[in-house]
């Protein structure tokens, strides 16, 4: 009480000094911001030809369209992306006058041709169409002003941004797509190489016929095959290169006992349940009652099934890291298909008010068919909502277990020929009839109901681990070290060609802690060859526990250019693997003679008739290479080896028949421009991109 007094008493020093820090505070941001053009500078994430694109924006638009949606890198890349967009449209725009009236943006908001992104926000899940009474209720709140909830504004107002920022790029796409023109010559140039066909004999020598063990790879044949391939290797910005070592965080074998126990207590109480619906659900479990057969089982319980008496328990056993316990529901024959009918009542978004009003029409319409009123087919074509079976007196044609959502699934399939039955599923109120149920098998099937456990390691173990790899970071001050932790089984990897942003780490995947892992690597302090002091831990996010820690060092950087070798390597070791293998395939063959060639590597000799030069096809194998040298052949002759896609190939020509070349080509120089107008929608804008100058700072904010 004291201390409390003496600071009321001093209260005015007190806010002098925050003033005063404040102040300070202040004049030291603006300070720093000087050197960066200005104090408002400071929430510019980019810049687009001049238009700067807002980091508060870029947050209220992210809040109010992806919040607590997806992978939060990828939804903001995405988000990125479409900022620079829509800036590039709007300068386009302007000068264009290229705009989306407001009768049209009606149309795309709330009329018959809902534009896509409006069809996902507004899509019911359940039923997997647009939800139509909450698109006409927005539609209502916003013409009579009533819309009274911020964050819906704020979401359909970003919403109605990207739709007209697409409907504008669609215009642009439009109007370039219409420009576009095949010329005469090379429209019969096309012709010509669509049309020209050889066959051919050949032997193809698969990669695999020399094991990868066989294959050393040395960084001379990865900078060759980069080099090779310079137009696809060519790095447009500075890039790093990130090794890193992983230590997995796995369940002990006393975790896994203690485990075992818990699940051994809980079989014995699953047995003795009364209410196995209930007892499942209260145990985290699964109990879908639905019956499968043997093969459609998993683990040992496949193989035991038969011998498990109804109500009766199996387990712990273990199937795919996690025990399981499971207990025989029932048991029985039931139909391979059924052949059924049905009337249907919808229902919008389960409206108590509707259902009532449905299952009231329904049972009205039961009564009539019942007591000869009127016959199903007759009912079903006038009264049933679903117009793909009304059209047909309700007949649904025949179908297997699952087809159709699960109350119906098991009306039909568990209801005897000849009943109707009503029933209440997702999409409304339904009368249905059992027309025919067909056994093919008679094969027994199964209901049965789970409870399983994940193996997982327990807090112990997990804090075990954190201290054991902690204790090697400590120590661990370079790449050298890194290497030397690398034991047994454990090597250290390399994530290499990582751009500032990426948020995707080699095999670690993407998330928060492979970007915080990039964002160190390209911190202006960061040393090549340093260790980061930050041990990463990844998180099963699942089961809420550790799944890895990494200990992660800046390996190299490679500025714009030429890829290097330690940048590529992960990523290109299959490719350079096969381009060694079919050299070494090639350097074995010896002669020409087909058969003779085939026999040598245990091959046998193909034939390919009326192979197109255009189509780079062989027996539905991509390989223009050797469709290529193929081409460049007289009758009979032979090829070299040719390294392929898939293997070795010695071809052997045996006739080539010119193409026949309409005059004027009409016909191929209207599908060509009609295929060159559809790829403007995915190519312009990343054209376009190429040419604007893209300032980009979201490293600084994320």
């Amino acid at each position: 009480m004291a201390l409390i007094g003496s600071i009321r008493k001093h209260m005015w020093l007190v806010i002098v000094l925050l003033a005063l820090a404040l102040a300070g505070f202040i004049i030291m941001d603006m300070t720093n911001a000087s050197n960066r053009g200005s104090f408002g500078s400071k929430t510019v994430i980019g810049e687009v030809a001049g238009e700067k694109i807002d980091y508060m924006d870029f947050q209220r638009t992210e809040q109010a369209l992806y919040s607590g949606s997806g992978d939060v890198y990828g939804r903001r890349n995405a988000l990125w992306n479409y900022y620079v967009e829509k800036a590039i449209i709007d300068k386009i725009s302007d000068k264009t006058g290229i705009a989306v009236g407001s009768d049209e943006l009606n149309e795309l908001e709330f009329g018959t041709n809902l534009h896509p992104m409006v069809q996902s926000f507004y899509r019911d899940p359940r039923t997997g169409q647009v939800d139509r009474k909450q698109l006409d209720d927005v539609k209502k709140a916003i013409d009579e002003g009533t819309v009274s909830n911020p964050e819906f504004a704020a979401r359909f107002n970003e919403l109605r941004k990207q739709v007209i920022k697409s409907q504008k790029e669609t215009k642009l796409s439009n109007l370039v797509s219409r420009s576009l023109y095949t010329p005469t010559w090379m429209a019969e140039a096309i012709e010509k190489v669509n049309n020209e066909t050889a066959s051919f004999e050949y032997v193809k020598i698969p990669f695999d016929y020399i094991p990868d063990a066989d294959v050393k790879l040395t960084d001379d044949d990865y900078a060759k095959y980069i080099k090779a391939n310079e137009s696809k290797y060519t790095n447009k910005e500075e890039v790093r290169n990130i090794a890193y070592l992983a230590f997995d965080v796995k369940a002990t074998k006393d975790d896994s006992l203690n485990l075992r126990d818990e699940m051994v207590k809980l079989a014995s109480e699953f047995r003795t349940a009364t209410n196995d619906s209930l007892f499942t659900a209260n145990n985290e479990g699964l109990y879908a009652n639905r019956y499968a057969k043997k093969d459609e089982l998993t683990g040992k319980l496949k193989d035991t099934i038969t011998s498990v008496g109804i109500k009766g328990v199996y387990g712990p056993y273990i199937d795919n890291g996690s025990y399981v316990v499971a207990k025989l529901i029932d048991k029985k024959v039931l139909p391979d298909s059924a052949k059924a009918s049905h009337i249907l009542r919808a229902v919008q978004g389960n409206d108590p008010i509707q259902l009532a009003a449905a299952r009231k029409y329904i049972d009205s319409l039961k009564n009539d068919i019942t007591s000869g009123k009127t016959s199903f087919s007759a009912a079903a074509t006038v009264n049933s909502q679903d117009p793909g079976s009304a059209t047909k007196g309700g007949d649904l044609g025949s179908f297997t277990p699952g087809t159709m959502v699960p109350e119906f699934n098991d009306a039909v399939f568990n209801g005897k020929p000849g009943s109707m039955y009503v029933v209440t599923t997702q999409f409304g109120v339904h009368l249905i009839k059992v027309e025919k149920h067909v056994f093919k098998t008679n094969e027994m099937k199964y209901n049965v109901a789970y409870i399983n456990r994940p193996i997982i390691p327990s807090e112990a173990t997990q804090t075990a681990m954190e201290e054991k790899v902690m204790g090697m970071l400590e120590k661990t001050k370079n790449l050298e070290d890194l290497n030397k932790l690398a034991t047994g089984d454990m090597k250290v990897e390399t994530a290499g060609g990582i751009k500032k942003n990426d948020y995707v780490l080699g095999a670690l995947g993407s998330g928060q802690t492979s970007r915080d892992i990039i964002r160190w690597a390209w911190e202006e302090d960061t040393e090549t060859g340093s260790v980061s002091p930050t041990l990463y831990t990844y998180a099963d996010e699942a089961n809420y526990v550790d799944s890895k820690h990494v200990i992660a060092a800046l390996k190299s950087v490679d500025k714009a250019g030429l890829a290097t070798v330690e940048s590529m390597k992960s990523s290109l070791e299959a490719l350079v693997r096969n381009e060694k293998k079919g050299e070494m395939i090639a350097s074995r063959v010896s002669g020409t003679d087909l058969a003779s060639i085939a026999a040598a590597f245990n091959q046998k000799v193909e034939t390919a008739e009326n192979v197109t030069y255009g189509s780079g096809m062989i027996n539905n194998a991509q390989e223009p290479s050797v469709i290529g040298k193929l081409f460049a052949l007289s009758n009979s002759g032979v090829t070299k080896p040719v390294v392929g896609k898939s293997g070795v190939y010695i071809a052997r020509l045996i006739s080539k028949t010119p193409a026949t070349v309409t005059a004027g080509a009409f016909q191929t120089k209207a599908q060509q421009t009609q295929q060159d107008r559809m790829q403007v929608s995915y190519r312009l804008m990343e054209a376009i991109k190429k040419s604007k100058k893209i300032e980009d700072k979201r490293f600084t904010f994320y």
